[in-house]
């Protein structure tokens, strides 16, 4: 296949960064004329990573190493003063290297000189026999090496020698070691041991001949300049010990000295940091041990990191928290920011009080550590407090009447019901007496209070909700409008107006709006303004009222307060947050339960055109469950287009959930979710000003997590503020300025106090804290990662527009979460990285597909117009769906609908957006090219349950396809996978697993359904083929494939376009093949073409509307498995029967048509329709149940059409097809097919799939015929009348130094990597021959999955994913 130009043409493979964990950290100090702050060194694999804390940019990455872990940066003091020695230590190599920084003048005179940073090898040292564990800068000029064999060279940095090399009496290995001093006589070293016990000791000048030391001859060579410390060189010298720290219960993995070396702190397996105090006496070597000082106790797993300054000690850790403690070992914060398997490095600054962590998932956060200042607050009485804690002011105020009452509280005693911030300084206050307070807060934490109104009847306030001018623009000329909801039913508005420090009353409207404790709540609606207001009961009744127009003339009566409508919701339930829209006329709301309502808002009704009012209004419709079972708390709708509304809801599960919901169709559509996990209530999310309108640019996201408020920053997933307030019950408020970080409020009640955490910086703040320098990523290892195209097709000899330059690539990892990042060629770094999602309870993804062609099939096979040989059925790409599917742990199978949205051109790009706005990956904001990402469609999960006893009976395809009958009382060869019998259920299933997928789409021409075909191998040596009937997200049983003797590791699939032969005419069809490589070593080929033409055809005669889609958004294991629905469903189901999510209606069941006349559309009022519905849907389970338990049909079994046995020796852990090559019409199709196993050999073939003669009668080979070895021999199928050759076999039996993990090829290149860390770039000759061209060594540690992408003529993309990715 490859040419003369390609043989001789040179190739290379350019790396570019690492994606993965940052193993060490350094701060560099440069003058304070060219920074305030430290710049930052950071090694990730085999590169080091400078960074600017200042202007939180990376200034440039350098490789040091090849295929070598960075686990040591070591700074020396500068040269001069832009010239600074660093050592870069990874494994048994050291390297020396000067990093020099050079001011350029930039042609404008005006601006700044540019710094640029240069990095050149000084010394390259030998390799080392032991694992390199410290090294330190001592003076003239040398370097002392500490390693792990318990041992210190010194090495003079001038000639590259070692002049000397000390061996530790205790010749054990070590897990950790640290040097301190600045010169060979005050050396100390601590080396943790294997025993988990320190041991301290120092090198001594000897006068006698001991052997412990071992000088080198090259230091009688050095430079007599350095006479004093060549003449001490030329004696000997010994270690001595100071003394033994016992006390550890696990290995030391870290140990710190202090700044003056009478301190140590070392961290443990054990989940401890201890403070050691060492005691040097010159005179006195005797091996003695330490009693331990303060014993850190606080991690939940093993401590990887710490340091020590003269105030803090910082330990991080295996739990992904970083703790800040005292010396007296009192902790003072911890910071939860990272994800994964911990955090490995942390340091911190103490001239600039930062703190920077960094560890598996790639992140390097940076905090500052501002001065703690405690001091006991004085709570009696009349006394108000004030603190400052961490930048924040503390303060404490308490109501006016409260401070006159004296003793203990009592029932008659006033407190406070509710309270609400309208900016930093002022809050409104409501009561139990029926008191509305105006508070006014002052910089020296004084109030004054002012005593607005005091409902009728003097009763407690129940509810409050306010509107204020800066939030609504049709305020009708007041300030502020409150509304108050008291225990008597009755509502109270409150127009406030005047300045700040003297409020005045200027308006008043009070009517009953309710009966005695019905009225729980009230809300304001800023979009339709201050005359329409809502109030709601417990049992879900919603009631809006139009107040008198205020803008017309003050009116202190209340007789133009009207009731224009009530909306009962279906479920009963009581509405806790809700939203509208004047232009789009609809209302939604949310409940108690997590349900989401929509009702009509028409504009006739909101202007009281209509003759009748209190208007009892019917849903629209409605989405049960949207955040599982938990209380929604807050909710808002935008205009999507002109015909859909995008709604975005926060609720009690920690998730922010996205919908659509369509005019046209009057039906919601589950998009996306985040889960914020540090929150378990999510209150409200906030976005910059730049994208109030966009629901999906949520920064901020405001709750609370157990008893703490936290503001969570949802773009660099850092935790702005947190207090401890005693939980969400409380009363509080909170109010946000536009940079949270710097501005922010919260209050809360407890007891009769008011706490008031103030946080108010100047706007001329520059710097804010924490920063993300680097993108975060996966936390754990990934298995599987795939390219997914903008393009779909980029030919080999075209060159790519803008758009196609960056990649985007989806990975899978071990904790089930599954992303897409982004890859910018011309920045050769990886620009943005958002999390799709998480597969159920955290199950593990083995393996992920991207789908991007809809192959078509006729209904009716004897005309397919536009079809001709060699032309690959497909729809238009524009009306395709491209899903991204995803298999892993406990069976899950989840799949993903692309959404590629294009930037208007008039659409403004933010320069300071670095990162994805939606960590859920719904609408990301990227730069000028498209917009990608990819929502949650279907999941797919067996239920847990026990065999029934032994497989059920399995018949062949061809006695079964042809028998079924569009009738619906009638059996189909597939079922629903709510009602599946196979084989896959035959014992408890807890542990098996996914190990591959491949999957495709099929539409029969002249449907709107589209079918996404799955076939997926399972851990117990099975394969099953599956389908996803979109756009319901029904999933189904197909068929079995014939039992494996061994399971299955790699799936691929071929679809060919072909001649069928169909009662005598030729006809136009697709070929489906599955290639399937397992454990044995053997690959098999299946025909599944039968199977998929016959459920297309049926699944699309069949009315597919009245089968019930139960699952609508994701199961996240946190409160939100689908409500009480689910659980309704369970206990309808009988035993060994269902095994998914949905249950299959028959078309004309009565129970199907009670199910359908529950829906909200109902025009009944009784607010007690929601049990009505929910018994109803209950009632048509159990007879649908019962009804079809005697006509579920088998499974169909699919045998193969072939097996090659022992194409490796062992395992086939990966395989690649190449893409179909058209040969003519009489030569049919060509294929390439390459595989790679654990035996290191690399297999290599072609296939080529022919049009087989019509002759019935010439002979037909069965697999039987095929001998185990590939030979150049054909087999046929009679069926489908069609051969399968197999020639140009080549192996390479040694083609990596280990497993080879992962495989790609084109036809015309295969790329290969495996755990040996390297790539390799083979050219595939005429004859199918393999020839290396090029390999290289790369930083992914543990590699386990290869992709690569056709970019134009000759030139690739290949990605590679393990241990990070790269």
């Amino acid at each position: 296949m490859a040419d003369s130009q390609l043989n001789q043409s040179h190739w290379n493979i350019r790396s570019s960064q690492y994606l993965g964990e940052i193993s060490a950290l350094c701060f560099l100090h440069l003058p304070s004329h060219l920074s305030s702050l430290p710049y930052l060194l950071a090694g990730s694999g085999s590169q080091l990573i400078l960074y600017d804390l200042e202007s939180e940019n990376m200034i440039k990455s350098f490789q040091v190493f090849e295929g070598i872990r960075v686990h040591g940066i070591i700074c020396g003091l500068p040269d001069n003063a832009l010239t600074y020695k660093v050592v870069v230590c990874g494994e048994k190599r050291v390297k020396l290297f000067n990093l020099s920084f050079e001011l350029v003048s930039n042609s404008n005179s005006q601006s700044q000189p540019e710094c640029c940073v240069n990095l050149s090898l000084i010394h390259s040292l030998p390799r080392f026999s032991h694992w390199v564990l410290d090294v330190l800068f001592i003076k003239d000029h040398c370097l002392a090496i500490g390693c792990s064999d318990n041992s210190v060279q010194i090495w003079n940095l001038s000639k590259s020698s070692l002049i000397l090399l000390v061996q530790s009496p205790d010749r054990c290995l070590l897990y950790s070691m640290r040097l301190w001093g600045d010169n060979l006589g005050a050396l100390q070293i601590a080396s943790g041991t294997i025993f988990n016990e320190i041991i301290v000791w120092k090198v001594i000048y000897q006068h006698d001949c001991s052997s412990l030391t071992s000088p080198v001859k090259d230091c009688m060579n050095l430079s007599t300049s350095n006479s004093d410390f060549v003449n001490c060189l030329d004696q000997q010298y010994k270690a001595v010990h100071i003394c033994r720290l016992g006390g550890h219960e696990g290995s030391i993995f870290r140990i710190v000295w202090s700044s003056g070396g009478a301190k140590l702190v070392s961290v443990s397996d054990d989940r401890s940091a201890r403070i050691w105090t060492i005691h040097v006496q010159q005179d006195d070597f005797d091996d003695k041990r330490e009693v331990v000082g303060p014993v850190l106790f606080g991690h939940s797993a093993r401590i990887w990191d710490c340091c020590i300054s003269d105030s803090l000690i910082i330990s991080a850790g295996e739990d992904c928290t970083c703790r800040v403690w005292s010396l007296d070992g009192k902790q003072l914060r911890m910071i939860k920011e990272h994800i994964g398997r911990g955090i490995w490095r942390c340091l911190y600054d103490p001239n600039s009080s930062l703190l920077v962590t960094a560890g598996f998932d790639s992140a390097i956060k940076v905090h500052q550590l501002h001065t703690f200042i405690y001091k006991t607050l004085d709570l009696d009485g009349d006394t108000e407090s004030k603190d400052i804690m961490d930048g924040a002011q503390i303060s404490t105020i308490c109501i006016p009447n409260l401070m006159e009452h004296a003793g203990l509280m009592d029932s008659k005693s006033e407190y406070v019901r509710s309270l609400y911030f309208k900016c930093e300084d002022t809050i409104y206050v409501a009561t139990n007496h029926g008191y509305l307070y105006h508070a006014l807060l002052s910089e020296t934490g004084g109030v004054k209070w002012t005593k607005l109104v005091r409902v009728i009847g003097e009763v407690p306030v129940v509810c409050m909700d306010l509107l204020s001018n800066n939030l609504s623009e049709n305020y009708c000329g007041i300030d502020d409008w409150i509304a108050l909801g008291d225990g008597k039913g009755n509502m109270t508005v409150v127009g406030v107006t005047g300045d700040p420090s003297s409020p005045k009353v200027a308006c008043t409207f009070t009517w009953s709006a309710g009966a005695e404790r019905q009225l729980l709540g009230t809300y304001w609606c800023k979009s339709l303004g201050c005359r329409y207001v809502f109030t709601t009961d417990p049992k879900g009744v919603l009631k809006l009222w139009r107040l008198y127009d205020a803008s017309i003339a003050v009116c202190h009566d209340s007789g133009s307060i009207t009731l224009i409508a009530e909306f009962p919701s279906c479920f009963g339930i009581r509405i806790m947050c809700l939203d509208a829209s004047f232009e789009e006329e609809v209302l939604v709301c949310g409940d108690l339960r997590g349900n989401l309502v929509l009702f009509p808002l028409l504009k006739d009704v909101l202007l009281c055109m209509s003759a009748t009012s209190g208007l009892k209004i019917s849903p629209l419709s409605y989405f049960k469950g949207a955040h599982g079972i938990s209380s929604m708390s807050n909710i808002s709708l935008a205009r999507l287009s002109y015909n859909q509304i995008e709604i975005r809801s926060t609720g009690a599960d920690g998730c922010i959930c996205y919908l659509e919901y369509d005019k046209d169709q009057g039906s919601f559509e589950f998009i996306g979710m985040k889960q914020v996990k540090e929150l378990s209530l999510i209150e409200s999310v906030s976005a910059d000003f730049k994208s109030v309108d966009d629901l999906a640019n949520c920064n901020y996201a405001a709750g609370f997590a157990s008893t703490d408020f936290i503001i969570w920053n949802l773009i660099t997933e850092a935790k702005v503020v947190q207090i401890p307030c005693g939980g969400w019950r409380r009363p509080h408020s909170y109010y946000l300025g536009d940079v949270p970080e710097l501005r922010n409020c919260f209050a809360y009640v407890k007891d009769e106090i008011i706490y008031i955490h103030r946080q108010w910086l100047p706007g001329n703040v520059k710097k804010i804290f924490p920063q993300n320098l680097h993108l975060q990523f996966h936390g754990r290892e990934m298995h599987s990662l795939c390219f997914v195209y903008e393009n779909l097709q980029v030919k080999a000899n075209e060159v790519e527009d803008l758009a196609d330059k960056s990649s985007w690539i989806a990975t899978g990892c071990e904790d089930g979460t599954v992303r897409l990042t982004r890859f910018t060629p011309e920045m050769e770094n990886w620009s943005t990285s958002k999390l799709l999602g998480e597969h159920v309870g955290g199950s593990a993804v083995r393996s992920i597909c991207f789908l991007s062609k809809t192959h078509i099939i006729a209904s009716d096979l004897s005309n397919m117009p536009g079809l001709e040989k060699g032309q690959n059925a497909t729809s238009d790409s524009k009306q395709n769906p491209f899903l991204l599917v995803s298999v892993g742990a406990k069976r899950v199978l989840t799949s993903w609908l692309l959404r590629n949205r294009r930037l208007d051109e008039n659409e403004e790009i933010y320069p300071g957006q670095k990162h994805d706005r939606c960590g859920a990956g719904y609408k990301p904001t990227v730069e000028h090219c498209s917009s990608m990402s990819f929502r949650w469609l279907s999941t797919d999960m067996p239920m847990k349950r026990p065999i029934n006893g032994g497989r059920e009976k399995i018949v062949s395809t061809a006695e079964n396809v042809s028998s079924l009958d569009n009738d619906a009382d009638t059996g189909s060869t597939f079922t629903e996978k709510g009602e599946s019998k196979t084989c896959l259920e035959n014992k408890y299933e807890d542990d098996w697993r996914y190990l591959a997928v491949t999957a495709f789409l099929v539409k029969s021409s002249g449907s709107r359904l589209t079918v996404c075909f799955v076939v997926v191998a399972c851990s117990d040596a099975t394969l099953a083929l599956r389908a996803l009937v979109l756009p319901h997200r029904l999933w189904f049983d197909v068929a079995l494939f014939a039992s494996m003797p061994s399971p299955v590791l790699a799936l691929q699939h071929a679809v060919v376009p072909m001649r069928m032969p169909s009662k005598g005419n030729i006809q136009m069809g697709s070929l489906f093949i599955v290639i399937s490589g397992a454990t044995d070593g053997s690959i098999a080929f299946w025909d599944i073409t039968e199977s998929v033409e016959t459920f297309v055809q049926r699944v699309s005669s069949l009315n597919i509307e009245k089968f019930i889609d139960c699952q609508k958004r994701p199961r996240t294991g946190r409160g939100s498995q689908g409500g009480r629905q689910w659980r309704s469903l369970n206990s309808s189901m009988s035993k060994g029967r269902f095994s998914g999510n949905s249950v299959t209606k028959k078309a004309g069941d009565a129970a199907n048509r009670d199910f359908l006349s529950c829906g909200i559309s109902s025009e009944s009022n009784d607010t007690d329709i929601s049990k009505n519905c929910s018994q109803a849907i209950h009632n048509s389970l159990l007879e649908l149940e019962t009804s079809r338990t005697d006509s579920l049909p088998e499974i169909c079994q699919i045998q193969p059409i072939h097996v090659m046995n022992n194409v490796h020796q062992s395992g086939v852990n990966c395989l690649h097809l190449s893409g179909m090559d058209c040969q003519g019409s009489e030569n049919g199709f060509l294929f390439g097919i390459v595989s790679g196993g654990d035996d290191q050999a690399l297999n290599c073939f072609q296939l080529k799939l022919i049009q087989s003669s019509t002759d019935l009668g010439s002979k037909v080979m069965t697999p039987e015929n095929i001998e185990s070895t590939i030979q150049p021999k054909s087999i046929e199928n009679q069926t489908q009348n069609y051969q399968i050759r197999f020639f140009n076999h080549y192996r390479i039996a040694s083609a990596h130094g280990s497993a080879i993990k992962g495989i790609w090829t084109d036809g015309t290149w295969v790329f290969s990597t495996g755990l040996d860390q390297r790539i390799r770039c083979w050219l595939i000759g005429e004859h199918g021959e393999l020839t290396e061209h090029a390999h290289q060594i790369i930083s992914v540690p543990e590699p386990e999955a290869l992709d690569a992408r056709v970019c134009g003529r000759n030139h690739y993309q290949i990605a590679v994913a393990g241990r990070g990715t790269k």
